[in-house]
């Protein structure tokens, strides 16, 4: 894991594109390296957690992101998800993860993404590259999958900010779709099948705070 997150953070920041880095993302650089002592006003950094996966999974989970919104109101953002899944979760019409009972799952892992706002206020598309740990244990066996995959993906998202009427208070809606790179197979632990899985995307509802 701490390997595929160095990884995963190198290649997002190369593969950052021109526009960015010849703007905001080029002055915020300067400043780290000392060529700018002044940070500016319309560069902001957030925080938040992500609090839709928390509700669905019981807060059995721990998620976020952490990133910068550039004067160009482009967004680099690192996505951080901890999820204890239950049989429950797994098998609902809308994980549709595995076919049968007494398997649970934990799902970790890290994104990168790189949003560009588009048509309304607040909506944004992205490009991703991730890493996950997926892990699925039979409850009664003791049958264990575990696989891992670097991901290439996107996201649609949507945010609005000063919600409530509290300064820099925002939200983001955004649901990421990613390609495993290293798929998980169809595998049966017990009586239970572990559906192949090429695809995936989630729901993730953040709320955080922006910083200048």
């Amino acid at each position: 894991m701490k390997y595929g997150l160095f990884l995963t953070v190198c290649i997002a920041f190369y593969s950052i594109p021109s526009n960015s880095q010849n703007s905001e993302f080029q002055k915020a650089l300067d400043t780290y390296s000392g060529k700018d002592s002044i940070v500016s006003n319309s560069t902001q950094f957030f925080i938040a957690y992500d609090l839709g996966e928390a509700i669905f999974n019981e807060f059995k989970s721990l998620g976020g992101e952490v990133g910068v919104r550039f004067g160009n109101n482009h967004l680099l953002r690192l996505a951080y998800t901890h999820l204890y899944l239950s049989e429950k979760h797994l098998s609902s019409n809308f994980a549709k993860a595995v076919d049968g009972n007494n398997v649970k799952g934990k799902q970790v892992g890290f994104e990168v993404f790189y949003d560009f706002p588009i048509v309304v206020k607040g909506l944004y598309i992205a490009t991703s590259i991730g890493y996950y740990d997926n892990k699925y244990t039979h409850t009664i066996t003791n049958e264990t999958l575990d696989q891992s995959s670097f991901t290439l993906g996107s996201a649609i998202s949507f945010t609005e900010t000063d919600i409530f009427k509290v300064k820099n208070l925002y939200y983001r809606l955004s649901i990421p779709f990613r390609f495993n790179l290293t798929p998980i197979n169809e595998t049966q632990l017990g009586e239970t099948t572990i559906h192949s899985n090429q695809f995936d995307n989630s729901i993730w509802f953040f709320v955080g705070f922006q910083f200048k």
